[in-house]
Order: structure tokens, then sequence, then C-alpha cells
């Protein structure tokens, strides 16, 4: 078998592949899910039958979840691993965010405030959307624009 041939096997795009959309997370442990669409088909590809639907139906059931576990780039994790995987590398990344918080006027007040929004609206197990959650942001009188909205999100959800 050619060393590609062999690549594809191993990646679980030719051959075996899983039943469901949260084994595919698993085995991989984390899957870049900067490009939302391109990281569903990715899972999807390797199921067996596995539709959109199921692949979201993973992650509304809370199998799969899409945070920032390293490097500042969005990921699916398994749920069952996702706090770990952030207690591990947070520490580094939180300590070197100081100065870009203060490039975007982000001090401990506007931050815990955040955190208290988004705290409130997520009770009872609810989700928001990242649109929904920077129109409560902006509604709440904080501004995000110049990336103070995402960066804020990516903070907080960088805290296990």
């Amino acid at each position: 078998m050619d060393i590609a041939q062999q690549r594809l096997v191993n990646q679980r795009i030719n051959g075996e592949r899983f039943k469901q959309p949260a084994e595919v997370v698993r085995w991989m442990g984390a899957l870049q899910a900067q490009d939302y669409q391109a990281a569903l088909w990715a899972i999807g590809l390797r199921t067996q039958a596995a539709t959109l639907t199921d692949v979201e139906q993973a992650i509304a059931d809370r199998k799969i979840l899409r945070t920032w576990p390293m490097r500042g780039t969005l990921h699916f994790v398994p749920a069952e691993d996702a706090k770990w995987m952030l207690a591990l590398s947070a520490t580094r990344l939180l300590t070197r965010d100081k100065r870009r918080q203060e490039q975007l006027e982000l001090d401990a007040s506007i931050i815990e405030r955040t955190r208290q929004l988004f705290y409130d609206a997520l009770q009872g197990g609810k989700r928001l959307t990242r649109p929904a959650m920077m129109q409560l942001l902006e509604d709440s009188g904080i501004s995000t624009k110049g990336q103070r909205g995402y960066h804020l999100l990516w903070y907080l959800s960088s805290q296990a």
C-alpha cells in the first residue's frame, strides 16, 4: 500500500469507519473546527452512514463540543474530554492574553459582567448561537467591535 492510501486508511477516510459521529471525535481526540461546515463533513465522512442531521444531533446532545482546547483554534472534542483539555492549555494561553485584553480595552469588570450575562442566558441547558451571544453583549452595553465579543467568548470558554 502506498503512503497516500495508508494515510487515508489511518485517517479512517478509506476502510473501516465509525457508526456514530461521537466515535469519530473520540478516536481523533480533537478535530479542527474553525470552518464549521467542513468540520461537520469531516466527521460524517468517517462514519458508515451519518447524515448532517446525525452529526448536528451529536452536538445538540452534547456528545461533541466545539471549543478552543489548543492554539486558540476551534476544535470539536469529545464532551467528556473538554474540561481536562482546557485545563491543560488554558493557563498558558490566558496568561499570554493580558496584552490583547489591554488592546481591546477589556478589564476584569467587563470580563466578569460578560461571564454573568452568559451564565444567566445559558441557565437550564439553553443554547445560544454566537450572533445571539454578541447581541446579548451589545444589548447590555458591552461593545463587541474590533474582535472584543469574539475575544470575550474565547476567554470565557477557555476557563475550565
